[in-house]
């Protein structure tokens, strides 16, 4: 709870910083791509499969049309990622998903916030966004 807190906090000093200066899911997305090849090592045990599941819908994709992007925001503060000992662009930072997804999650209608170590929970900030037909197999 209190760590928890601290994250919370994070996060919203990260989303005023997002306010300000917004990022582009287009340019993200393709810097992101140099960081997929590392995550789908460290989740799967190998970059050479043809298809892989989606982290959040647990959906089937091929690897291109697989995305990728910062669980920790590279806008958020240093120190909160310093405070979970996790690398801005290390595996263990980066989520593969769909990208309608990512852009849900660029726009904060859903954040992952860590529960434990190894533990993460997806939170849907803008409920709407699960009326999506698109968005139907993420639990709530």
């Amino acid at each position: 709870p209190e760590e928890q807190q601290s994250v919370i906090e994070s996060m919203i000093q990260g989303v005023t910083l997002d306010l300000y200066h917004p990022t582009s899911s287009l340019a993200s997305s393709r810097a992101l791509k140099s960081y997929r090849d590392d995550a789908l090592v460290f989740y799967y045990g190998s970059n050479s499969e043809t298809v892989y599941k989606c982290m959040v819908t647990g959906t089937e994709c091929s690897k291109e049309a697989l995305v990728v992007g910062h669980i920790y925001r590279q806008q958020w503060p240093k120190s909160m990622l310093a405070r979970f000992n996790i690398g801005l662009h290390k595996p263990e930072n980066i989520i593969i998903m769909q990208p309608q997804l990512e852009k849900a999650f660029d726009k904060w209608q859903w954040v992952v916030l860590p529960e434990g170590p190894d533990d993460y929970k997806i939170h849907v900030l803008y409920p709407q966004f699960l009326n999506d037909p698109m968005q139907q197999y993420i639990a709530g």
